[in-house]
């Protein structure tokens, strides 16, 4: 079972704001379809060898139903035995990527193993660097975020009221605007409650805006998600797509989504293998692939929250 370090991907709209092609549509609006293209036409990814571009081969490429999988394989200098001899020679070790840019999820997993070392984020740099390449000559750039654990701040915050008798005296969340920002990984009910906010930011034109809530000593603010519905999906929001959220209190110092731990998950390699050879599943909701069926598992835990409950609560 490998370990995958998880992320999220906006793409956004730069200074000018283009059309896409001969169409009549905004190329921020047809983000997620130029990111699919950009990716079935073959992405050459870029790596580093001593400081040199050098660029990276992809290997057993597939995708599906707007998800995307490969080997991404590095280039690492060996050296043969032979007698007292040493005959250099190159090996590729790979790690899978799965990019799963379907509408509104806009996530990476990137395989944590000795192909690129410990350090996942610069597999995310190569990335970057390869897809904003192409997003410039539709005035696009990507941006991409580890995503954090929500349990794990849950768990912090809670220690610092019950445990700490600790109280909350502000919190800070900055949202997105959803004209100029595409990839928001969100219920509807969250995108609904969030309409109002971004008039704003909207009318602006500003790509983000900041919501600040203040209480006192006397009547500190009551931030439990168990009670507060909102509470638990701005938690679940900022965690999916690594928005700035920050608690500051009377007695203890500000806690944000960056003091807690990265989110990770655990995949079995036969789910890639079984989504490259086309194996489909069916578990009472018709056919579909059990990587993707995986990766909706992995938002939920990430988010710690009923996606499913919280949309047909709205109804």
């Amino acid at each position: 079972m490998a370990i995958y370090a998880i992320y999220s991907y906006e793409i956004q709209e730069g200074n000018r704001s283009l059309f896409y092609k001969k169409t009549e549509k905004k190329a921020i609006d047809m983000a997620n379809e130029i990111i699919g293209n950009l990716l079935k036409d073959g992405l050459t990814i870029i790596g580093k060898k001593r400081k040199e571009d050098m660029p990276l081969t992809n290997r057993h490429f597939i995708g599906r139903e707007g998800v995307f999988a490969w080997e991404l394989c590095n280039i690492k200098e060996k050296a043969l035995i032979e007698g007292h001899d040493k005959i250099p020679h190159e090996e590729h070790p790979g790690s899978y990527i799965i990019v799963d840019n379907r509408p509104e999820v806009c996530q990476i997993a990137i395989e944590k193993n000795s192909a690129f070392g410990p350090d996942t984020d610069k597999v995310v740099k190569y990335l970057k660097r390869a897809f904003e390449a192409h997003l410039s000559e539709y005035a696009l750039k990507m941006v991409i975020k580890r995503k954090w654990q929500a349990s794990n701040f849950k768990d912090i915050i809670r220690e610092r009221i019950i445990k700490q008798k600790d109280s909350v005296k502000k919190v800070v969340w900055e949202f997105p605007n959803p004209d100029r920002v595409k990839g928001i990984d969100a219920t509807q009910q969250m995108k609904d409650h969030l309409n109002g906010l971004m008039i704003f930011t909207q009318a602006s034109n500003a790509l983000k805006g900041k919501l600040t809530l203040t209480g006192s000593k006397s009547n500190p603010l009551d931030v439990n998600d168990d009670k507060i519905e909102d509470w638990a999906q701005i938690i679940a929001l900022s965690a999916q797509n690594s928005y700035k959220l920050s608690y500051y209190f009377y007695n203890s110092p500000m806690v944000n989504f960056k003091d807690v731990a990265d989110a990770f998950a655990s995949i079995d390699d036969k789910l890639i293998r079984d989504f490259q050879t086309g194996q489909l599943i069916n578990m009472g909701e018709g056919n579909t692939f059990e990587l993707i069926v995986k990766l909706d598992e992995i938002r939920i835990t990430i988010a710690d929250y009923d996606r499913e409950k919280i949309v047909d609560d709205g109804k």
